[in-house]
């Protein structure tokens, strides 16, 4: 095991090239590129390695460019090929005791760097700040990463946005931010009552409601673009969302900022922060 570096000190008021590229999310399968400079990580890798590798290659990058993966939690959709990546391409993977221990522990894989929620550490040319998350999983997190002036905050899987993960997301030049399910599509649709309670709760996943009640306190004038995440293709229309968070960005003055829902089946292009 290793520790992660923590005190980190990215370099300030440099620009440095910095991008995201989101090569897939929604409730089937999430994975994101993380890149500047030669330091490219993967936020998660919830579709097979060689998928992972097909939408790198889509999007212009190579699995051998890899530096390490931030992993956020256990669940199948997020860490389905993280230890086999780590293993093949000799990289490391960044997560929590409770992620390592519930979903690494006992596999083949390269190396272990444990995190820990609220301690930064750096990973190249990144500046990454791990973000407590409530999640019905073992210590889960989402992300807010820095390199030189420019701030990227990558956070899903959550119930409802505490303080703690508004005041974390506030600043940032461009925000991945979950909007999962519709409440009424979730209530009236398919899945079972238990399911269906899980998915609601506080330890779930964040509703297009409460998405939209947290914008005011996360956004601002010089955000540079808004990724809605982690959608559900069962409970939730990207239709919908879109007339929706186009009100919701006119009603608090901020219709100029851009925004883009996040596909399940293939990679958006590469966004500079």
């Amino acid at each position: 095991m290793t520790v992660a570096t923590q005190n980190a000190s990215p370099e300030t008021a440099v620009k440095l090239d910095f991008s995201l590229t989101v090569l897939g999310s929604g409730s089937s399968g999430n994975c994101s590129l993380v890149s500047s400079g030669d330091t490219h990580v993967l936020v998660d890798a919830g579709f097979s390695a060689r998928e992972v590798c097909r939408r790198m290659d889509a999007g212009g990058f190579q699995p051998e460019q890899l530096t390490g993966l931030l992993v956020t939690h256990e669940h199948s959709d997020h860490i389905q090929s993280v230890h086999t990546l780590s293993n093949r391409l000799k990289i490391p993977i960044f997560c929590t005791e409770g992620t390592f221990t519930s979903a690494v522990q006992g596999k083949r894989f390269y190396d272990w760097v444990e995190i820990v929620p609220g301690r930064a550490f750096d990973v190249g040319k990144l500046a990454v700040h791990p973000i407590s998350l409530p999640h019905d999983a073992e210590d889960p997190v989402g992300f807010r990463i820095e390199c030189g002036d420019r701030t990227l905050g990558h956070v899903t899987d959550f119930g409802y946005a505490n303080g703690l993960v508004r005041e974390s997301l506030k600043g940032c030049d461009l925000l991945l931010v979950e909007a999962n399910h519709d409440l009424e599509m979730l209530k009236t649709g398919p899945y079972p009552w238990m399911l269906k309670q899980r998915i609601a709760s506080r330890l779930g996943h964040l509703s297009n409601e409460a998405f939209f009640e947290m914008l005011p306190d996360i956004l601002h004038d010089d955000v540079r673009h808004l990724i809605l995440a982690h959608m559900s293709e069962t409970n939730n229309d990207p239709r919908l969302l879109t007339l929706q968070t186009k009100r919701t960005l006119r009603r608090i003055g901020l219709e100029h900022i851009p925004f883009t829902i996040a596909r399940q089946n293939d990679p958006l292009e590469t966004m500079k922060i």
